[in-house]
């Protein structure tokens, strides 16, 4: 038992919190969450399902249901993120009155619900009517604003056309072997594609017309041209698809005609170049485009939200979900995709008041903080994810673990060289067309004159995108402008003239062109980092994160005293539907920093001839990071990780890719993994285990008591040993943790808790544990950790580490092993006017010293 040590020390300052261009004393929102257990909802888990699991989430301790969207979006979507009506609830999910219900259930018992809402794009698909009346009216069309779309593209095939890069050849090729056709739908005149319709333009009647060469098809005629006529009034979406219908209907001749249509391939190519837009192959958009995807993805298309109109029209269900108390908060996805982030959380909070809890996706690299200005609660929480990580990891043995990862491969260069390459890689191979329309751009607002050499200035942008260390940049950036600036001239010495205008338009506040330029730094990072780096630097996988890096650097106490200043209200997150690797799996692969010269014997001397080593050492990782609790290596484990390879090999982009993949080579890593050591890899694994469940339970710990709102994925109460998605999106078993907890509860009843869930530590019980006992602490004294201060506690061995909250008389204090603790006496150092007796919330004992004693982390509780 450790000994406590008593000194006087000033607690940290109050939390002051900024709204919008004046400061307030922070108070608590009406809405915000005690904690919040994050759902994807889809057509395999509807509103009905989470009517069952209701009761034990409540049970659990949480007090707010955290949902992905939860609108429209295409057919068959697992994630919500492709929305095509935002006016509609889902019917794959659910409908309003069974929404109702849920919201009868939540407010009976003291819950919330918050709503994930996706600002940034929609789906570029044919249930998207907004879209498609674009496609087939033109500017005629109420939405011809309403999507992120140059119309005045120079190129001719895109001027006054939206692209739409989906077929498998050029439209000219699909023709000609008869893969595209005209066709009669429920929705109107379309062009068929296979199984896909996209709409027939009204601007392609006239040539449609031509084709009417007899007395018979002269109703086909006076169909067309009411059909012109009603178009141009520009009446609404819905009435126009009813005069369509109506018209239609009216006109049985109309197949035959098309048909007649279909066999003239001349006719039906002049018909696709009057249309509103340009069909084109799927590949044509690497480096020619004309409106802005999220990310690379050629299936969604972007929103002006910074359009008054736009964000009104959009956001009218959302709001009326929350007029009617059935959602109480929103999370903003991408938010760095928007024009203008500041703007748009000034129009949200108008909308919504200041009692809506309002969080944003935002990943904050090392060092970086939320804008000040912004009238929000604060961020998703990837960065807790990231400095908790760091704390639960050995810094000397992972060190020694870089040095013998480059050692194996010493042609691999350094991480940031890695970050340099694959970003300059994903800008000039995947968004060559973004980057070209950023430098005309330039020159359209007159930026830039004649005297500037274009080719020069295009090397400077690109410089300045690839060497940006963030995401986006937002005010108070001085410093990282500063340093990207000076690693450009490092790289080009010879673009100085171009790098120097660059710099200039931060001086002159070019707000025109910086806004724009930052809706497309942001996707090369995450594309050139997450999506590409991440699978080709293996040092050590679990740093490779959503929100983290190899190479941040963390002071844990710090890190906390400045969330609870500056964002309380920010989840603490652990486990998204983005991150790469479940936390469980990560924090397992952290405890190889301990056991570095174990890791190097088990596998320096393997080589797979048929395989890059690079891509052998990260299926050792993969197996360290998803191997299963039980140590049973079941056939349903190995085909996940064989998948979870093929993924990573085409997102890698070194030896497969999406776009070219290369199906040999995944089979002989596929096979690879089913010949794998396993067995030969257990004793070790289960040495990692002894570490690695301390640790998780030490993680689960802080982030419920450390200041932020914790946020559990679904599923990781027990331990979690998913792969990146969708792996992380398997059905969850609620069955089997309800059964679980009632389990729990009924031992603790019986004072045999403590035994029962080390008997049954295999199946996440220790874990289940933590959390239902920390979080329904959290429930009953919320005042403690949401109005509470941070107090870093000093300990007397480096390897545990210590805080307390503090608010008024009552104090909790948390205590966790960190990486290589030992089993030995220590001693914590508390104020003087700390209560001398304590609670352990875990073993129900009152005690006057605070250290483990029966259980490997310690909640304390005292002052009552």
């Amino acid at each position: 038992m450790a000994l406590v040590k008593r000194h006087s020390l000033k607690l940290l300052p109050a939390a002051v919190y900024h709204y919008n261009h004046f400061q307030l004393l922070f108070m608590k929102p009406l809405d915000t969450p005690i904690a919040t257990y994050r759902l994807q909802l889809h057509a395999g888990f509807t509103f009905a399902d989470l009517q069952d699991i209701l009761e034990y989430l409540h049970t659990l301790g949480i007090s707010t249901i955290y949902a992905s969207p939860i609108f429209k979006s295409a057919p068959g979507s697992m994630h919500g993120y492709d929305v095509t009506d935002p006016h509609s609830i889902n019917p794959a999910i659910g409908s309003i009155e069974e929404l109702r219900a849920i919201r009868s259930w939540l407010q009976e018992h003291n819950m919330t619900w918050l709503q994930d809402i996706v600002p940034n794009h929609m789906a570029f698909h044919p249930s998207n009517a907004r879209l498609y009346d674009v496609m087939e009216r033109g500017p005629l069309s109420p939405y011809y604003e309403y999507f992120d779309i140059d119309w005045q593209h120079p190129d001719s095939e895109l001027a006054g056309k939206l692209m739409t890069p989906f077929l498998g050849q050029s439209a000219e090729a699909c023709i000609e072997v008869g893969e595209i056709r005209l066709a009669v739908t429920d929705q109107g005149l379309a062009v068929q594609y296979f199984d896909t319709s996209f709409p027939l333009s009204i601007s392609a009647y006239d040539v449609l017309q031509s084709a009417i060469t007899s007395s018979d098809a002269l109703p086909i005629q006076r169909l067309l041209d009411e059909l012109y006529q009603q178009a141009m009034t520009g009446i609404p979406l819905k009435v126009w698809d009813r005069v369509k219908q109506r018209l239609i209907a009216q006109h049985p001749l109309l197949p035959g005609f098309i048909e007649k249509v279909n066999s003239d391939k001349q006719l039906l190519s002049n018909i696709l170049q009057q249309q509103y837009y340009h069909l084109c192959s799927w590949r044509t958009a690497d480096h020619k485009i004309n409106y802005r995807r999220f990310f690379t993805v050629n299936e969604l298309i972007a929103v002006r939200m910074e359009l008054p109109a736009v964000f009104e029209e959009y956001h009218k269900l959302v709001h009326s979900l929350y007029r009617e108390e059935l959602i109480q908060g929103l999370r903003i996805d991408h938010i760095d995709g928007l024009y203008d982030p500041e703007g748009y959380i000034d129009q949200l909070r108008r909308l919504f008041g200041s009692n809506c809890y309002i969080i944003a996706e935002k990943i904050l690299e090392n060092q970086e903080s939320l804008p000040s200005s912004w009238a929000i609660q604060g961020s998703s929480g990837y960065e807790f994810l990231s400095f908790t990580n760091h704390l639960l990891t050995s810094k000397k043995g992972e060190e020694q673990l870089v040095k013998f990862y480059h050692s194996m491969l010493p042609s691999s260069g350094s991480y940031q060289d890695i970050v340099y390459e694959k970003k300059r890689y994903i800008l000039e191979r995947y968004m060559s067309g973004e980057l070209d329309n950023l430098v005309r751009y330039i020159y359209t607002l007159k930026l830039a004159d004649a005297r500037i050499n274009r080719e020069l200035l295009k090397e400077a942008l690109a410089l300045f995108m690839i060497c940006l260390p963030v995401y986006r940049l937002y005010p108070s950036s001085d410093e990282i402008l500063r340093t990207t600036f000076a690693r450009m001239r490092s790289m080009n010495r010879e673009a100085e003239e171009e790098i120097m205008l660059l710099e200039s338009f931060w001086e002159e506040d070019r707000q025109l062109f910086l806004r724009r330029l930052m809706q497309f730094t942001g996707p090369l990072t995450a594309k050139g980092v997450e999506d590409t780096t991440f699978y080709v630097y293996n040092a050590l996988l679990s740093h490779n994160e959503v929100g983290d890096s190899p190479v941040s650097t963390v002071n844990f106490h710090q890190r906390l005293a400045a969330r609870q200043q500056y964002t309380p209200e920010s989840l603490n997150t652990t486990s998204t539907h983005d991150t790469k690797r479940g936390e469980d799996g990560r924090l397992r692969l952290n405890m190889l920093s301990l056991f570095p010269d174990q890791w190097k014997e088990l596998v320096s001397q393997r080589r797979e001839p048929n395989i890059d080593p690079n891509d052998e050492y990260f299926i050792y990782l993969s197996i360290i990071a998803g191997f299963p609790a039980d140590g049973v290596v079941t056939p349903e484990f190995v085909e996940r990780l064989q998948q979870y390879m093929v993924k990573a090999l085409r997102e890698g982009k070194v030896n497969s890719s999406w776009s070219a993949p290369d199906t040999e080579y995944e089979e002989a890593c596929t096979n690879f993994i089913q010949q794998a050591p396993f067995e030969e890899m257990l004793p070790f694994i289960g040495q990692l285990n002894q570490h690695a469940f301390i640790a998780s339970l030490a993680q689960a710990l802080i982030k419920i008591t450390a200041p932020g709102i914790p946020d559990i994925y679904q599923g990781c109460e027990l331990w979690d040993y998913s792969y990146v998605d969708p792996d992380n999106r398997r059905p969850v078993n609620y069955t089997l943790r309800k059964q679980y907890l009632s389990s729990l509860i009924q031992q603790e009843k019986q004072g045999t808790v403590l035994a029962y869930i080390t008997e049954n530590r295999s199946l996440g019980m220790e874990k289940l544990f933590v959390t239902w006992k920390a979080l329904t602490f959290r429930r009953t004294h919320p005042q403690i950790f949401l109005q509470g201060d941070y107090l870093p506690l000093q300990v007397s061995t480096p390897d545990v580490i210590a805080y307390a909250r503090v608010h008024r008389h009552l104090w909790v204090v948390v205590v966790v092993p960190l990486p290589g603790f030992r089993d030995t006496a220590f001693t914590v150092s508390l104020p003087l006017d700390a209560p001398v007796e304590w609670k352990n919330v875990f073993t129900g004992e009152e005690v006057s010293q605070i250290g483990f004693g029966k259980f490997p982390v310690g909640l304390f509780f005292g002052g009552e």
